[in-house]
């Protein structure tokens, strides 16, 4: 008769490698499959199932299936070990035992290289078929050379249809070893997709914030070729070409110091000149697109925060405003100080096609635009940037009507 609870118990050890198969698949050392198979091998064979008149344990499911997938070294201390600890257990004549295994070892060793190049449905047949053959060849080589002629009859018939349940048990741990590769082979692509994908949007990110002073600086140059021009707006448009160029070079080194970030520096600035400066950087720009570039500054105010940022953030909103006025238009830069409050709110609207409610739901979300070819990560710099001034912004916005920004910076109290 069977031993149900000793059949169980065998069944259950036969799928531990499973447990740890999955955390630990990058791990592809023999000497940690050896172990992780060696397991379950020696439990198998200290606790066998009682059959008929004979005992039957499921050792050839660990040892086949570690050395298929551990490779010729898995195979030999696999092999070795189960030896070992069969003349410890005691009751048979160990030469003769491994003459009866010498087959199966042989067949391992021509199939490894085989099993690797295989897929998951072949594999599963070459695993139940090497277990099948092992029990086959071990059983009848042993009772041949023991003198045992009537084993085959009296032992092993009874006991085929538990075989081919191990064979069955081989085929579904062969299963989900490949189900916990296939899933760690599709992580292993996601986290290649994500990486790919950071490295896209950080490469789009820099041709779209180096664009904007590039298109600055070749307003300023086309001016420049103005014969008309007097030298002192040519020194002033060069020296603001040049300062172009500086902040392209900055941008270009804020991103390659990603990989190492560095503490930005935070100063007081000044309002009124920041938004004059970037009204004047956006004037070459806006006389292209035949956009009035309006400035209502009544007040002197201070906010704290990256200079360099801030002006960026500001010319991306301007930028942005000027390409939302195909036709032309007006873009007016102001704000109003919030004494009570200790806040200051800045407001750059302009007159150009506006947005509808689901786009401004989605705006500052990263590759999200309203622009043909825009990238949608100037303006998710541009809530970045206030964010980090402790700030907030808001935006208004209504189809055929203009869009307006609104941000609220808290007053330097320092300044």
């Amino acid at each position: 008769m069977i031993s149900h609870s000793d059949f169980i118990l065998n069944a259950f050890i036969i799928f531990l490698p499973l447990i740890f198969y999955g955390p630990f698949n990058k791990r592809k050392h023999p000497l940690f499959v050896y172990v992780l198979f060696l397991i379950p091998l020696i439990i198998t064979m200290t606790f066998p199932v009682k059959i008929f008149d004979s005992v039957l344990d499921l050792r050839a499911i660990p040892l086949v299936i570690g050395s298929l997938y551990g490779g010729t070294y898995t195979t030999l201390l696999l092999f070795g070990s189960m030896l070992t600890y069969r003349q410890i257990l005691g009751g048979i004549e160990l030469f003769h035992y491994f003459l009866s295994l010498l087959p199966t070892i042989v067949l391992l060793l021509l199939l490894i290289r085989t099993y690797e190049k295989s897929g998951a449905k072949k594999r599963m047949l070459l695993a139940s078929g090497i277990c099948f053959f092992l029990r086959v060849t071990v059983v009848n080589f042993y009772a041949l050379l023991e003198g045992k002629e009537t084993f085959f009859m009296a032992s092993f018939i009874p006991s085929l249809p538990i075989i081919l349940v191990q064979c069955v048990m081989a085929v579904m741990l062969v299963f989900m070893i490949e189900m916990i590769r296939s899933q760690n082979r599709m992580q292993e692509e996601i986290i290649q997709a994500e990486k790919m994908k950071v490295v896209s949007e950080i490469a789009a990110s820099v041709a779209h914030e180096v664009r904007n002073p590039l298109t600055s600086v070749r307003g300023f140059i086309q001016l420049l070729s103005n014969p008309a021009l007097s030298e002192h707006k040519r020194k002033e448009f060069s020296a603001i070409t040049l300062e172009e160029l500086d902040r392209a070079e900055s941008i270009i080194s804020d991103y390659l110091s990603l990989a190492k970030p560095q503490i930005e520096r935070f100063e007081s600035i000044c309002l009124d000149e920041a938004l004059s400066k970037a009204a004047q950087i956006l004037s070459s720009y806006a006389n292209m697109q035949n956009v009035e570039i309006i400035t209502n500054i009544k007040h002197p105010a201070t906010v704290y925060g990256s200079k360099s940022k801030f002006r960026q953030a500001i010319i991306n909103i301007g930028k942005n405003a000027i390409e939302a006025m195909p036709a032309g238009g007006k873009l007016s830069l102001s704000y109003t100080v919030n004494e009570p409050n200790n806040n200051v709110i800045i407001s750059i609207s302009d007159t150009g096609i506006g947005m509808n409610e689901e786009q401004l739901n989605r705006l500052g979300a990263p590759y999200y635009t309203t622009k043909d070819k825009g990238t949608g990560l100037g303006t998710m710099v541009i809530f970045s940037v206030i964010r980090g001034m402790n700030g907030k912004i808001e935006v208004l916005s209504k189809e055929g009507a203009g869009t307006t920004y609104l941000i609220t910076l808290p007053l330097n109290e320092q300044a």
